[in-house]
């Protein structure tokens, strides 16, 4: 059995995990290799996996509104400290939603989490590292879902037999987020750069308490390598895959990141 430190409990490892028979390329991805078949529409084990990440996203809420609000209906739920905290939650749900193999999990709850990562942003003070290495999964997985084939070995995926595609409102939705999401980049590296352009409570302080300032040796060290990084390539880059993907066929004006000059 699996486990994840949110409210969600126990996974059985069969549903989580592909059949190692599957687990053929060697081709560097973000993305786990995902099961051969998609799960069986009603059947008990898709039912298991919507139960555990119902269950494990609203955790990340609770946590979160506990931060945000300091929220007492999220009981003795622990807030978190910082957004670097919470990629790790995210990393860990989109891995078990890609392992899934099944089209019809996979699409509406990647694209429930893309959403909540735009939604958090504004409420942590920014975490360039984190927050780029979730769109660049994020973005693999949307645009190989757009294919119907992984991006990076071009083999079909699980679940995209029989001509099934992402539906045209599908499409709508992940355009919806692709906006959304490079607008809130630009904005998060405007704090930044420019760190008094940041509401004050969006910045931690000394006022928080002990417990939050405990902070794993690995967010100390990703602090001082966004110190040494340059972000413009990386800004430019926001789900540029799935961009291409979508390409003009939903019309409208172009998908891109407005700048002064």
């Amino acid at each position: 059995m699996a486990y994840s430190p949110g409210s969600g409990g126990f996974v059985r490892d069969d549903i989580l995990t592909p059949p190692s028979s599957s687990v053929t390329s060697t081709v560097a991805t973000p993305l786990p290799q995902p099961r051969q078949h998609p799960l069986k529409p009603g059947g008990s084990k898709e039912s298991q996996l919507i139960r555990y990440l119902d269950q494990n996203i609203l955790g990340v809420k609770r946590r979160w509104a506990k931060r945000k609000f300091k929220d007492e209906d999220a009981g003795d739920v622990k807030g978190y400290h910082s957004f670097k905290e919470a990629s790790r939650d995210f990393d860990g749900l989109i891995d078990v939603v890609w392992v899934s193999g099944t089209p019809n999990i996979q699409i509406p709850y990647l694209l429930n989490l893309a959403g909540l990562i735009v939604d958090f942003l504004p409420d942590f003070p920014p975490s360039p590292g984190s927050t780029f290495q979730l769109l660049e999964k994020l973005d693999n997985a949307f645009s190989s879902l757009l294919r119907g084939k992984d991006l990076d070995t071009d083999e079909p995926l699980s679940g995209f037999g029989n001509g099934k595609k992402v539906n045209t409102t599908e499409k709508v939705r992940i355009k919806g987020i692709v906006e959304r999401t490079r607008i809130a980049i630009v904005q998060m590296m405007s704090k930044e750069y420019n760190p008094g352009f940041a509401d004050g409570d969006n910045m931690e302080t000394d006022g928080d308490d002990d417990d939050d300032h405990n902070m794993d040796e690995d967010d100390d060290e990703e602090e001082e390598d966004e110190e040494d990084h340059t972000w413009d390539m990386d800004i430019g880059r926001v789900y540029e895959r799935t961009i291409g993907e979508l390409g003009e066929e939903l019309g409208g004006p172009r998908i891109g990141i407005i700048t002064d000059g």
